[in-house]
């Protein structure tokens, strides 16, 4: 199996410095801290005679959330510059030039990048692990999560590797990468809520389509069905745990499916953006090459 040359070149010079496992350091002890931290903030009192399941709900829920706000700050900030800086240090052209496709070019400049949230992910596993000590969570639910974890990651790395080959600035693509972010974790629900305050449906049962798009509703409802809770009205349009209605798919579901179909929608116009045979590109490509010889 041949590994994609620009994912294995990315690797070897992003795991070769003290900055990768520097990363995992600090990335490790946060998530302790907020372990502890939970912990206590679980145990509302200084002695227990018996050990206490809500203190593994309290600690995984408070890992989960670190680590989704972290996924969520890091993984666009990888990725912004994968393309963008090959145009900065001009060698964006010689790259195309390579046997490689651009959606090759794509794929292996995205998981190179993504590989180091991988990483810190697959790091804080045995952190997760505490929870088992106290018992409420099982090992299929934990890899459910983390599994969720991994394709935010993919799909906020994509719209980072979306903008970063459509703006020249490293800068640009960052501020237009979290902006997206924003509006899918936020603009949603606002959007969401004027629109039922609109037209006055405050009874609006079940889950409002735009809110499928929604990471952080996605988020909920993962750790909400995994603690095994009833249906939640978060605000209106917005209820989920209806687990016992025939045809329920639980929004995490949809939200997983969403994402994928816009990472490889991103992806393929990401490649489509550098291909150097587009129309409109071709003249541009041809005259900087032959400046170059």
């Amino acid at each position: 199996m041949r590994i994609n040359p620009v994912l294995q070149k990315e690797l070897k010079i992003r795991m070769r410095g003290w900055r990768a496992a520097g990363m995992i350091g600090v990335y490790l002890i946060f998530m302790a801290l907020t372990a502890s931290f939970a912990m206590i903030m679980s145990m509302g009192g200084y002695y227990r005679s018996t050990i206490d399941p809500e203190l593994a709900i309290g600690s995984y829920t408070g890992l989960a959330v670190m680590q989704f706000v972290l996924i969520s700050f890091i993984s666009p900030a990888l990725t912004t510059g994968a393309i963008s800086g090959e145009r900065e240090k001009q060698t964006l052209d010689l790259l195309l030039c390579t046997r490689m496709t651009p959606l090759s070019i794509v794929i292996g400049k995205l998981f190179a990048s993504i590989s180091q949230i991988v990483l810190l992910i697959i790091a804080s596993l045995p952190i997760f692990s505490i929870v088992f000590m106290f018992g409420g969570i099982s090992v299929i639910e934990l890899l459910e999560l983390f599994g969720f974890f991994i394709i935010i990651a993919i799909t906020f790395g994509s719209i980072g590797i979306f903008y970063s080959s459509y703006f020249k600035r490293t800068t640009a693509a960052n501020v237009l990468a979290y902006g997206t972010i924003a509006f899918l974790c936020f603009g949603t629900i606002f959007l969401t809520v004027l629109y039922l305050g609109i037209t006055h449906d405050y009874d609006f049962k079940g889950v409002f389509p735009l809110l499928y798009a929604n990471p952080i509703v996605g988020f909920a409802s993962i750790l909400w069905e995994q603690f095994r809770g009833g249906n939640m009205n978060f605000f209106p349009g917005l209820i989920i745990g209806n687990t016992t209605a025939a045809g329920y798919i639980s929004p995490w579901i949809i939200n997983l499916l969403f994402n994928i179909a816009l990472s490889i929608v991103l992806m393929i116009l990401s490649a489509n953006k550098i291909n150097p045979l587009k129309k409109g590109h071709r003249g541009r490509f041809f005259l900087s090459r032959r400046g170059k010889k």
